[in-house]
């Protein structure tokens, strides 16, 4: 049996049944009630299954053992061992996409929508800001370097007596002369 698309796997399942008969040397006697049966195991590998949430079981197989325990005068003491084993497989539950919600509620897709691109937006002017705050806690971070490296740099000194003068210093304000 192949897995078809509607169904997924929820693990597998195992059911052991035992019991034990009389009978004489030829095996267990013949209609035996409280034997096990390989179909009660199956029925009982499916009841298991639902009970889990599964709806149906594959890959069904069963195993039937007998084995003597104990041999006397006149009857033996049989044990009888039926194990099941399967799949358990459960209803693929599928989501709407996001068209078939459209389809069905254009209104509250438009206010999806719109709340994205609000979001979105917001996001980006966040962003915008942080940028540009950073950009000015850098700027003055190199205001400030350039600040203190002119303080601590010795003043420039002219080292020509003559007509040369500092750029750094202003010229000397014209005082009358004593002639006059």
């Amino acid at each position: 049996m192949s897995i078809r698309g509607g169904a997924a796997p929820l693990g597998p399942v195992h059911v052991r049944l035992t019991g034990l008969v009389r009978g004489d040397e030829k095996g267990p006697g013949i209609g035996i009630v409280n034997a096990p049966t390989a179909a009660e195991a199956t029925a009982e590998l499916h009841r298991v299954a639902r009970v889990a949430g599964a709806d149906k079981v594959v890959s069904v197989a069963a195993d039937y053992r007998r084995a003597a325990l104990a041999g006397g005068t006149t009857s033996t003491q049989w044990r009888i061992e039926v194990q099941a084993w399967g799949t358990a497989m459960a209803p693929v539950k599928i989501e709407p996409s996001d068209d078939v919600e459209r389809k069905r509620d254009p209104e509250a897709a438009k206010a999806k929508d719109q709340d994205a691109a609000k979001k979105t937006d917001e996001a980006r002017d966040a962003q915008d800001d942080a940028s540009q705050a950073k950009a000015e806690s850098t700027t003055a971070a190199e205001q400030a370097a350039a600040q203190q490296a002119d303080a601590a740099a010795p003043p420039q000194t002219s080292t020509d007596t003559g007509s040369t003068m500092d750029s750094a210093t202003p010229p000397p304000a014209s005082s009358p002369s004593p002639d006059r």
